[in-house]
C-alpha cells in the first residue's frame, strides 16, 4: 500500500512538473498573415523585399508574409517584352482610408482593401496585390497608346475608389466638421483629400515616364 501511495505521489509530481511544458511547446509563432501577389501577364516571375528579408525571383502568382519581409515591400516582376515594373505594399489603410490619408500614410493602389485571407479585420496584410507590368516593345504608336492607356485607366479606377471610401470616411458621425460649408467639406477631409491627389499624382507621373521609356520594334 504504501508503495502504491508512492508511486501515485511520484506521478502526480512529475505530471505537475511537465504540463506546464507541454503548454509551452504546443505554442508557437502566430500563423503567417499572407498576400497574394498576381502579376500581367501571368507568366512573369517576381520577388519581393522588405526591410527585414527577401522572396528571390520565382513564377508569379506567389504568396509573401509582409510582415516577415517587412512593410514597405517591393514586389518587383520581370517578363519577356515588358520593361521590369515594381509596385510597392505598404500596410493596409487603417483604421480606415480618410485616417490614414490624414496622417499622410502611402497607399497602395494595386493592393486590395481587405485583409488577408483569415486574417482579423485589423490586420495591415492586404489580401492581395496586382503587378501590370509595363509594355516595352510596340509595333506602332497606336499600340502603345492603347496599351498604356489601359493601364492607366485601371489605375485612375483604383485611385478613385480610394478618394470615395475617404468621402464614405468623411461623412460618418465624429468626424471634425470645421471649415465645413454647403461647397466644402471639412478641413480634416480637405487636406486627405490632398494627400491622396498628391500620391496619385506621382504614380501617374511614373507611369507616364515608363511610357515614354517603351520603344518599337
Amino acid at each position: 500500500m504504501i508503495r502504491a501511495l508512492t508511486a501515485l505521489a511520484l506521478i502526480a509530481v512529475l505530471t505537475g512538473c511537465t504540463s506546464p511544458r507541454t503548454t509551452m511547446q504546443t505554442g508557437g509563432p502566430p500563423a503567417p498573415q499572407l498576400t497574394l501577389v498576381e502579376a500581367v501577364p501571368a507568366d512573369a516571375r517576381c520577388r519581393a523585399v522588405g526591410r527585414s528579408g527577401r522572396r528571390d525571383m520565382q513564377p508569379a502568382p506567389m504568396s509573401i508574409d509582409p510582415r516577415r519581409l517587412g512593410f514597405p515591400v517591393e514586389v518587383t516582376c520581370e517578363a519577356p517584352g515588358y520593361l521590369t515594373t515594381t509596385e510597392i505594399l505598404h500596410p493596409r489603410p487603417l483604421p480606415d482610408v480618410l485616417t490614414a490619408a490624414q496622417a499622410r500614410r502611402p497607399f497602395s493602389p494595386m493592393a486590395d482593401l481587405a485583409p488577408a485571407a483569415g486574417a482579423p479585420a485589423g490586420s495591415q496584410v492586404p489580401f492581395r496585390l496586382i503587378v501590370p507590368l509595363r509594355g516595352g516593345f510596340f509595333e506602332t504608336t497606336t499600340d502603345r497608346a492603347a496599351f498604356y492607356e489601359a493601364l492607366l485607366d485601371d489605375r485612375l479606377k483604383r485611385w478613385t475608389a480610394l478618394q470615395h471610401q475617404a468621402e464614405a470616411d468623411c461623412s460618418r458621425p465624429g468626424t471634425s466638421r470645421a471649415g465645413a460649408s454647403s461647397t466644402s467639406p471639412p478641413e480634416v477631409c480637405r487636406r486627405a483629400y490632398a494627400w491622396l491627389r498628391d500620391q496619385r499624382d506621382a504614380d501617374l507621373r511614373k507611369l507616364e515616364i515608363d511610357r515614354r521609356r517603351a520603344t518599337f520594334r
